[in-house]
């Protein structure tokens, strides 16, 4: 019963806390490097261009950033967000931003704080889960097993003679 408490836990951790340990902060550079992963923060000017690519109400694209071109960031686009509070899932396609369209550029990062209120939650939730497992363990309510089933049900005939 202990195992398959914890194997959930184990399970469901990764999901409770996967985006909770990251934060995006801004970016000092306005050319962050290759490979990082960002949220460019989409001004009033950007929401009226980009809505015939992005649908109406456009405020923030984080993706991870391929390379600066020009004027242009190239991004493989993983989530969109709208004024409206509503965000969209998308598959890593590459596409080009004007940097006019830009406000700010924020890059993801491990926050310590977060990391570590994630832990001591998750700390706690294991915790009090195995502390109630051994308690009932050794709290001596259990009922004895039954004895196992007699290896036949014949009943033996003597004959005598």
């Amino acid at each position: 019963m202990l195992h398959r408490r914890v194997a959930a836990l184990a399970a469901l951790l990764p999901a409770l806390g996967g985006g909770a340990c990251y934060e995006y902060r801004a970016i000092e550079t306005q050319s962050p490097p290759a490979g990082e992963e960002v949220s460019l923060q989409i001004t009033d000017q950007g929401r009226v261009n980009l809505t015939q690519r992005f649908g109406p109400g456009l405020s923030e694209i984080q993706g991870r950033m391929v390379s600066t071109q020009g004027s242009d960031y190239v991004i493989n686009v993983y989530r969109v967000a709208h004024v409206t509070g509503e965000s969209a899932a998308w598959s890593g396609e590459s596409t080009r931003i004007d940097r006019s369209f830009v406000g700010a550029v924020k890059g993801r990062q491990l926050s310590g704080l977060r990391t570590g209120l994630f832990a001591a939650v998750a700390g706690g939730a294991l915790y009090f889960l195995v502390s109630q497992t051994l308690r009932g363990s050794f709290s001596g309510g259990h009922d004895e097993p039954e004895p196992p089933p007699p290896l036949s049900n014949r009943i033996p005939i003597i004959l005598r003679f």
